[in-house]
C-alpha cells in the first residue's frame, strides 16, 4: 500500500467520522464538525484515488517524482499529495454533483476555526450543516456505489438518512452520481483502460436482479440498454378472459418498480425516490402464472 493508496485515505476518513459522530458529552459540536470537515478532504482523496492514485499525487515536481510514486515506479516516502481545494475541484469535475463550492465552505471553515480567531464552524445551524455535510459525502460515496453504511455502519445509518432527507437535493444528486459512475465506468470498459482485475470482476457482474416477484423492461437512464425494472408489490392484480374457449384465463398484474438494475453499464437503483427520478416508476403490466384459484390456508399443519 503506497501513501496515495485508496486503503489509506478510508481508513483516516473512517477514523475521523468516527469521532465526528461521538455523542455531545464526549465532543462539543464544533469539535464534532472540524473532524466531520477533516474527514470530507480524506474521502474526497479517497474517490479520486480508487479512481486512480495519480489523481492525488502532487504534479508540480517537474521530474513527476510523485506521479511516479503513484504509479508504483518508485517506493517509499515521501508522498505529497494535492491540497484540499484541488482535491474538491478535481472530484466536482469527476464525480458529478459533487460542489467544490459547498466543499471549499467546510474546509475554509475549519482553516479560519484552527488557524483564525473566528469559530466559523459554528455559523450555521445543526441541522443545516449536517444535511449539507452528508449530502457531499453521499455524492462520493454514490460515484462508487457505496451508501452511507459503508462509511457509518447500519446502526447509525438511519441517523445519516435522516440528514439527508432533509436536503432536497439528495436524491437527485445521488441518481446523477450513481448514472455519472455507470457511464464512466462503462466508457473505461469499453476503451480499455481498466486493469486486468477490475476488467474481470466487471466481465463477471452480468446479473444486478434483485429477484423481486415481479419484473419487465425498462430503458436504462444511463446508458440507453434495456434494464430489468421490479418490484414485490403489486398495484392491482386481474383475470384476463380472452373470449376464447380454447385459451385459458390468466393472471394480469400490474406494479410500480422500485428496483432497478442494467446489465450494460451495471446501473442499479435500489430504491423507488431513485427510480422515479430516473423517470423509471411508470406502472408495468405483465402476464403471470400465479394461479387464478388460491387454495385456502385451512390450518391444518
Amino acid at each position: 500500500m503506497t501513501g496515495f493508496s485508496a486503503d489509506g485515505y478510508w481508513t483516516k476518513t473512517l477514523l475521523f467520522i468516527n469521532r465526528a459522530l461521538e455523542p455531545d458529552s464526549i465532543r462539543s459540536e464544533d469539535e464534532r464538525r472540524l473532524w466531520a470537515s477533516l474527514a470530507l478532504e480524506q474521502l474526497a482523496k479517497w474517490a479520486l484515488a480508487r479512481t486512480s492514485p495519480t489523481l492525488v499525487a502532487d504534479p508540480v515536481r517537474a521530474d513527476g517524482d510523485q506521479l511516479f510514486r503513484a504509479l508504483g515506479l518508485r517506493e517509499g516516502g515521501p508522498y505529497v499529495s494535492i491540497t484540499a481545494s484541488t482535491a474538491f475541484k478535481r472530484c466536482a469535475a469527476i464525480y458529478r454533483p459533487f460542489s467544490d463550492t459547498e466543499a471549499a465552505k467546510f474546509a475554509n471553515a475549519r482553516n479560519e476555526y484552527l488557524h483564525g480567531t473566528e469559530v466559523a464552524l459554528l455559523t450555521l445551524p445543526a441541522e443545516a450543516w449536517w444535511s449539507r455535510f452528508w449530502s457531499l459525502v453521499n455524492v462520493l460515496l454514490s460515484a462508487h456505489q457505496l451508501g452511507p453504511d459503508s462509511l457509518v455502519g447500519s446502526d447509525r445509518a438511519t441517523e445519516v438518512e435522516e440528514h439527508l432527507s432533509r436536503n432536497a437535493q439528495h436524491i437527485k444528486h445521488r441518481f446523477e452520481a450513481l448514472v455519472d459512475a455507470a457511464r464512466r465506468t462503462l466508457n473505461r470498459y469499453e476503451a480499455g483502460l481498466m486493469l486486468a482485475d477490475e476488467a474481470a470482476r466487471w466481465k463477471r457482474t452480468v446479473d444486478l436482479a434483485a429477484w423481486l416477484k415481479y419484473k419487465g423492461e425498462a430503458e436504462c437512464p444511463a446508458c440507453g440498454a434495456v434494464g430489468t425494472a421490479e418490484s414485490d408489490i403489486e398495484d392491482s392484480k386481474d383475470v384476463v378472459w380472452s373470449g376464447d374457449p380454447d385459451v385459458s384465463p390468466y393472471i394480469e398484474v400490474t406494479f410500480t418498480p422500485d428496483y432497478f438494475s442494467c446489465p450494460q453499464c451495471h446501473l442499479v437503483l435500489d430504491n423507488y425516490e431513485l427510480v422515479a427520478e430516473g423517470d423509471l416508476a411508470d406502472q408495468i403490466t405483465m402476464a403471470t402464472d400465479d394461479p387464478i384459484y388460491e387454495e385456502g390456508d385451512y390450518g391444518n399443519d
